[in-house]
């Protein structure tokens, strides 16, 4: 029953007591059904049924609220479970019976879907591109040039009586191993 039935339910029980109390008060006793029953006898059926569904609207709400705070109960102290629970999966991982004894199983590692694995790839490489990053076999494919007089060792401290600045280096082009094989 809905809340708007069962109000309507209580008030029609209210009425029956009304009427019965204004109109058959002075009656000594008829016959319901199969049973004698005096004015008062009536009036006490409807409030046994009174007061049976204001008993029922009462637990209805306790129950409600009781529902209510339980929900609340487990929304408030999620977080801890979920961190106990983490501890003792790893604690007792390599033990499957001391797990089941707190009623945990062991984690299983998830696989990958195919969207995953694929979205990975994409993500993998264009990561490389950004950062510019390359392979081995990309890395030895790259050789510079070296520039006459340069040597390899630290470089030589300039006089401190030298005015003029030393002139720009040239800018050469890799060579590639094509070329590099032709010795040019």
């Amino acid at each position: 029953m809905t809340t708007q039935n069962r109000t309507s339910l209580l008030a029609a029980d209210q009425k029956m007591i009304d009427g019965v109390q204004k109109n058959l008060s002075g009656q000594a006793s008829f016959t319901v059904g199969s049973q004698k029953l005096t004015p008062a006898d009536i009036v006490k059926v409807f409030q046994d049924r009174l007061s049976t569904a204001k008993a029922a609207d009462a637990a209805e709400a306790a129950r409600t609220a009781a529902v209510k705070a339980n929900r609340d109960k487990r929304a408030q102290t999620a977080p801890v479970v979920r961190a106990l629970k983490r501890i003792v999966e790893g604690m007792f991982m390599q033990s499957p019976e001391v797990l089941a004894e707190f009623g945990l199983t062991a984690p299983k590692a998830g696989k990958a879907t195919v969207a995953v694995k694929a979205t990975a790839a994409i993500k993998n490489k264009a990561t490389r591109v950004a950062r510019s990053t390359r392979g081995s076999k990309q890395r030895k494919l790259i050789t510079g040039t070296v520039v006459p007089g340069a040597s390899t060792g630290p470089a030589p401290e300039a006089p401190a009586h030298a005015a003029t600045p030393a002139a720009p280096a040239t800018a050469t082009t890799p060579l590639t191993p094509a070329a590099a094989k032709a010795g040019g």
